[in-house]
Parts: C-alpha cells; structure tokens; sequence
C-alpha cells in the first residue's frame, strides 16, 4: 500500500512533536511505502531525520524564499509555460471568486462542500495552465480585489497596501494545487492547514481517500500566531477566515479524522463531523526505548522536554520557579529542547536573569537521548498554551516520571492521576502542584511507578501502529468515492 504523507512546517525538516509521530508512523509500517509531501517555510530547510528506506520521496514546496515556483519545483509542474488568457478569463477567475467568496464567508458561514468543489475546480484548472502566470495576472489580482472590497467591513478597513499584500499571500498559500499529486492508495494530512489542499484535491479530483489527523486545534494555533505577528486587522481577519474554512474543508472532504485526543473531537463535532468519522488514535511510544531506569537525582529538579517557542509558554516554567524555590530553595530546573524561535529564546534568557534564577534555571540544549534528560528528573513539567497529545507527556510518564503540566488539549486524557493539571499561564498554580513532587522523593516515586503503568495500558507504539494499519486497509477500500458520498 502507498501513503502520500503531508506535513507542514515539520517533518522531515523540522524537530518537535508532530514529527515524531510522522517518524515512528512511517518507519513503523515498513511493509508499506511512503511519499512525504513537505510544505516548508523556505528552500534552504535542511533534513532533521535520517528518511527510512520505504519513504519512496519527499517532495519539498518552500512557500517562501523563492520568486517563481519553477525554481524549486519545475518537474513538479506540468503544465509550466502554459498560457491562454482565454482560459483565465472563462475558467479561472470564475472559479478563484468562488473560492474566495467562500473564504471570506469564514468558518461559520461557508459551504464546506462548495469549498471542496472549488479547490478540485483550481487543481484542475493548474494542470493545464501556468501557475505563475496565472497567479500573476492582472485579471487574478483585479478579481481578488474586487470581492474583497464588496465586504464592507473590508472596503472600510482595508488599505490598497494590505489588499496588495494579502493577494502577494495567496499566491504562497495556494501552491499545494500547481504541484501534480502522486498517485497513492491513501491522502493522509497531518494537519487541517495549507498541506491538506493536496489531499482535498486529491479527493475531489480523483477519489483518493483521505486521512486527517489532528494533533493541536491547527486553527486556534494559526490565530494565535496571526495575533503575535502584528498583522493589520482586515489582513488578520481575511487569513483567519481562509486558515478556517481550510479547516472546514478538509474535515468536509476527510474519510475519517483521527484525532489524537477526544479533546480534538469536541471542535470537530461542533463543526459538523459525525461520530462515524472519528477515531481518536492516541500517540504511542516505545517502552523498551523510554524505559522506567529508576534514577533519581540527589538535588530536587524538575525537568521539561520541549522546543524553546511562545506556544510552550517557557516564561511561565521560568516564573514558577520563583515560587517552587521559596518551599524548596534548592529546586533545580533542566530545560531541553532546541531553539525554535530565537526571540523568544532571548526574552526567558533575559527573564532569568531578571529574576534572578541563573543558579536555578538551566538551557541544556537539544539533545538526542530525551529519556536520559527524563531520567535526571524528580518530576516533569509541560506549560504549553496549546497542545495536542503531547509526546514530552507520555515519554516522561513511560520513563516512570509524575508530570505536571498545564490542562490543555489532551493533556488530562494522557496524565489520568499520575500527575497533575493546571490552568495555563499561572505560574504560582505551576509552583504549587511541583511542590509535593519535589518535597517527598516517595510520592514522586509511587506517583512515577502508576504512570509507567498507565503509559503501558494505553500509550504503547505497538497500539498506535495497530490502530494506523487497519486505519488504512479501512479506508482505502473506499477508493474512487467522491468527496459528496462521504458527507456527514
């Protein structure tokens, strides 16, 4: 069987926890063969994984750092060099308005199956016709403008500078439709978001079954991250909108959407999938490489495992501390994990200096033994602001570690009551559900003892590679229904 895998921003150029899944599904299922299509940021992404012999190939789209598509991708595109103002004129403007009119529609409002139609409609129309000319013409520029400007919150809020920049941006979101799509039994996208166009494509076009797996709520992460980066107001609420109906489509057009957590599922509902399109597949790990190594340092020391970025919320670890080391002055904290935005690395450097925590915080950097880095720990510690199922989590607890960790996606599912839960953003809460941990060595080792047993019950990767198997023998026996049969 031959999976198309889409990634976005992560796998294989990129370390963190969606790429792990992507690593162990993949090299887990040797009997089958993959091809990776890989959205990233720029061309000059560098390979974070050694592939597995049955990744047939990784097709890498940079949205960014490039002029013309045909300098990364030309064998990619076979329609290159193809021009007719004819069919710009009568086919794609007609179908790109579509498209937009349901994007600005947004996610309560749009017609997910119409949305669907018109992103098969614009695949189409990129098989025979040059994307770059096409997304560069007059004609496209003049019909995006215009149905922006008939909103009228838009023609009130709307500069002719951010509706300019806000076309320059679609041209980059919707390269995943000029990329011909490999033939395969299965789409299967790890992620709602630009990547799953293909796999939406594929399905209308083709009849390719598809597959969504959700780890975090991929919407709410790109409208915090929307939020962050400063953008003008109508710019914002225009790509939120088409980030959302995305969205929308792909949960429309998805055989089946396998969350990694119930905690997914509540979104999905509430958007319109039906039950019998759901199965939550929880991420698993391999107990014999996360063994419970029962090591515990002399010195009280709560550990994390993450990526230094703002979704981790490494400022309210830090803050914690402040609070931990008035009940245990000798607490020491590890921080792991590689640097995955560099501003925000230098804001909790200067935080720890601020505080003064520099004998009391430590950065230890990336490192290629996570259950080592578990092992040193007297507990383990997540305060993420957004999570799926995270693998810091399980790894820790396989590793026979309490966790306390802040209730966010499905955090709660995975700790039970080896550990605790906190609202996020809190520092003091943080502190003061470590305290018990870190002040009696045996709670923290009974605590542990549960955990390792909880992670065996329910999180093993033997489980998680079963329940992917059979995923795809299900689904790809529904091969060549359209995208409609499957509403609901």
């Amino acid at each position: 069987m031959r999976i198309c895998l889409l990634t976005e921003g992560t796998y294989p150029y990129v370390r963190g926890g969606v790429s792990t899944w992507c690593r162990d599904l993949i090299a887990g299922l040797p009997e089958m063969t993959f091809d990776v299509y890989a959205l990233v940021g720029n061309p000059a992404a560098q390979l974070e994984y050694e592939l597995p012999s049955n990744v047939r190939r990784v097709l890498n789209i940079p949205l960014w750092g490039h002029e013309r598509l045909t300098e990364y991708n030309a064998g990619d595109l076979g329609s290159a060099g193809h021009r007719s103002v004819r069919a710009l004129r009568q086919q794609f403007v007609p179908i790109f308005t579509a498209f937009l009119g349901q994007v600005v529609r947004g996610m309560d409002y749009g017609e997910p199956y119409q949305l669907v139609e018109a992103i098969g409609a614009l695949y189409r129309y990129f098989r025979e016709n040059d994307y770059d000319w096409t997304m560069r013409r007059e004609e496209t520029w003049t019909a995006a403008l215009d149905l922006f400007r008939a909103q009228p919150w838009h023609a009130r809020f709307m500069s002719s500078l951010e509706a300019i920049e806000l076309v320059r941006s679609l041209y980059r979101y919707l390269l995943p439709l000029a990329i011909e799509l490999p033939e395969c039994d299965v789409m299967h996208t790890s992620v709602a978001g630009l990547c799953s166009l293909a796999a939406i494509a594929a399905k209308d076009v083709r009849g390719t079954p598809m597959v969504l797996t959700e780890h975090g709520v991929y919407l709410r992460e790109r409208v915090l991250s929307l939020a962050r980066a400063g953008f003008p107001a109508s710019d914002r609420a225009i790509k939120k909108n088409l980030f959302s109906a995305i969205a929308r489509a792909a949960y429309a057009a998805s055989d089946v959407i396998a969350p990694v957590c119930t905690y997914n599922t509540t979104w999905e509902k509430y958007y319109g999938v039906s039950d019998a399109r759901v199965r939550v597949i929880y991420n698993g790990v391999d107990g014999r490489r996360f063994a419970d190594r029962d090591v515990w340092p002399a010195t009280p020391t709560v550990g994390a495992v993450l990526r230094i970025d703002p979704l981790k919320d490494v400022a309210t670890m830090i803050a914690s501390a402040t609070h931990v080391r008035e009940r245990v002055p000798n607490v020491r904290y590890e921080l792991w994990g590689p640097v995955h935005d560099p501003d925000y690395d230098a804001l909790c450097r200067r935080l720890v200096e601020e505080l003064g925590l520099q004998e009391t915080v430590f950065f230890m950097g990336s490192t290629k033994d996570p259950a080592a880095a578990y092992s040193s720990a007297t507990v383990v510690a997540l305060s993420s602001i957004s999570e799926g199922f995270p693998y810091t989590i399980i790894e820790a607890m396989m590793c026979g570690k309490a966790v306390v960790a802040t209730d966010v996606g499905g955090v709660r599912e995975a700790i039970g009551d080896c550990g605790s839960v906190v609202p996020p953003k809190r520092p003091e809460r943080l502190a003061q559900a470590l305290i018990p941990y870190l002040s009696d060595p045996q709670l923290a080792r009974s605590t542990g003892k549960r955990a390792r047993e909880r992670a065996l019950e329910f999180f093993t990767q033997e489980r998680f590679l079963d329940n992917y198997r059979a995923l795809y023998a299900q689904v790809a026996a529904t091969a060549h229904v359209p995208a409609a049969a499957s509403h609901g």
